[in-house]
């Protein structure tokens, strides 16, 4: 991550926590109305189910949340799971403001060693703000012992990077690493880190809402005088995000990868 990705949430959480539909359940993440979910928190914890799934695969011990926020989906696994669990943000408002009875480490998992050993690691909605996305994989793949899982839920580029609406998305939300899935699973298998398993979740996501056709109109009358207010450059990324999912520019998607050879 960067130092403009801590400022971006320095300066957002506040306003997302505040007005977020996640607010409930202090999640920054989407809603994922997939199999099973009949309710909005049921829909913020979806993935955070997915998770507990690898979590139970490999009877993980202790768990590492790569771009944690402010503890919302390392709060649910540890009330859901017999597990130790970690921490790291970027920002110093997300880290003040996490439970203090979490361990949350005010860091960059691009630059900085992670704890280790730990048997899962996860990123949700994280890994696109990776300043270099080999160095997260090579600092993961330390981290984990043999066996051990990552999970990335996130978008996944599938257009052209050139695309006017994924230069949007990736200037509104600071996203460095906006990636096609082939070069996403090359730089992980440079660092012993496999393919296992995907699911696509983008149809479950909700991307025309009444209030983002609002998000869009707006966005759309402000664009000649651009305002650079923290607030308006996440309305702005938002908005070009759901074009680019409508568009099928980007998809999102849970992938996970399982450290092989020696530990």
């Amino acid at each position: 991550m960067s130092a403009d990705v801590g400022r971006y949430y320095d300066e957002n959480t506040g306003r997302f926590l505040a007005r977020g539909q996640g607010r409930a359940t202090g999640a920054i993440h989407r809603a994922v109305w997939g199999a099973g979910v009949s309710t909005r928190d049921e829909a913020f914890h979806f993935v955070h189910e997915l998770v507990r799934r690898e979590i139970g695969a490999v009877g993980a011990r202790r768990i590492l949340d790569l771009g944690c926020g402010v503890g919302s989906s390392l709060a649910y696994l540890l009330a859901h799971c017999d597990v130790e669990g970690l921490g790291i943000t970027t920002s110093a408002v997300q880290a003040d403001l996490a439970p203090p009875s979490l361990s949350i480490r005010l860091g960059d998992f691009c630059r900085d060693e992670l704890p280790s050993p730990v048997e899962i690691a996860y990123a949700i909605e994280s890994f696109a703000h990776a300043s270099d996305a080999r160095a997260f994989f090579e600092r993961v793949a330390r981290a984990l012992g043999r066996g051990g899982r990552l999970a990335i839920c996130d978008d996944f580029l599938t257009g052209s990077s050139e695309d006017y609406w994924v230069r949007e998305f990736r200037s509104g939300w600071h996203v460095s690493s906006l990636l096609p899935i082939e070069q996403v699973d090359r730089l992980a298998e440079e660092q012993g880190l496999l393919f296992l398993s995907d699911r696509d979740l983008t149809p479950f996501l909700e991307i025309d809402r009444p209030r983002d056709r609002a998000i869009r109109l707006l966005v759309a009358f402000a664009r000649c005088s651009r305002p650079k207010s923290p607030g308006f450059q996440a309305l702005r990324g938002g908005n070009a995000l759901r074009q680019c999912l409508k568009r099928g520019l980007v998809k999102y998607r849970f992938r996970v990868y399982e450290k092989r050879g020696i530990s």
